[in-house]
């Protein structure tokens, strides 16, 4: 057997399994085309640790590390924005880093700002925007917003939200052929006292999760330009409260926690 020695960590309920292969050394036991197994394995809620997807620590030229991320289908995605807080939160653990600084994704340089266990992520300004367009589902018109922060994401605003079944309803917008070909994460909002609270139907994970970075951070911006909210926006998530300040680049700031260092034997 082959151990893989990870850390779980979790931002704001979204949990990831973080694997440190600054030096290469997953790359010695896992060649490139077999990670996406092994990180549908490794995550699997039953016959593994468990995760909403996977962060890989790397070496990166002129950034002090660069960041991979997988979710837990397999399938890699540019950018984890609840992962991101917690690769600065280890990276500063493992002393690769002071307060601030830049870290690369596969969606380019990420500004971070580290202060007593807070850490805010800065991501370029979306791109891809489309408001208020609407699109029919099972011969309902419904009412959407789309922007692009490194992967794409459906906004739709709602009275109440509690009683929609979100993996049902996320699933099939996910899908719907307005998103094709590579579909959609899809998130549903309520503007409730200048708080926006949100949850998100996850692509990779095809489910909900109990926050969604990303997700929180383009329900905050379209909030903000259809005058629902003011910078910055409080956001509430089934798994905690994030703050997103929408300037000329856009930041999202939380809290990352360490959950268990753990070894998977391949």
């Amino acid at each position: 057997m082959k151990p893989i020695f990870f850390t779980k960590m979790e931002g704001s309920g979204n949990d990831f399994l973080l694997i440190n292969n600054y030096n290469g050394l997953l790359n010695d036991i896992v060649q490139d085309s077999n990670k996406p197994e092994l990180v549908r394995r490794m995550t699997h809620r039953h016959l593994g640790a468990g995760s909403d997807g996977v962060l890989l620590m790397e070496k990166a030229n002129d950034f002090p590390f660069g960041m991979k991320y997988y979710n837990n289908d397999g399938s890699e995605a540019p950018v984890c924005l609840n992962g991101a807080r917690c690769i600065v939160a280890y990276a500063f653990r493992l002393g690769l880093i002071k307060d601030k600084g830049k870290f690369l994704s596969a969606y380019g340089p990420i500004g971070f700002y580290y202060k007593n266990g807070s850490i805010s992520i800065e991501v370029q300004p979306p791109v891809d925007i489309k408001m208020n367009f609407s699109f029919t589902l099972n011969r309902k018109k419904i009412r959407a917003n789309f922007i692009r922060i490194g992967v794409p994401h459906c906004v739709i605003f709602a009275d109440s939200y509690d009683d929609i079944d979100i993996k049902t309803l996320g699933s099939a917008i996910r899908s719907h052929k307005t998103f094709k070909p590579e579909g959609t994460n899809v998130n549903f909002v309520k503007v409730e006292n200048d708080h926006i609270y949100v949850r998100t139907y996850e692509r990779g994970v095809e489910d909900e999760t109990l926050s969604c970075g990303s997700g929180v951070l383009a329900s905050a911006y379209i909030a903000t330009k259809l005058f629902l909210a003011q910078s910055p926006v409080t956001c509430k998530t089934k798994g905690g409260e994030l703050l997103a300040t929408i300037k000329d680049k856009l930041y999202l700031e939380g809290t990352a926690h360490y959950i268990y260092d753990g070894v998977y034997y391949l």
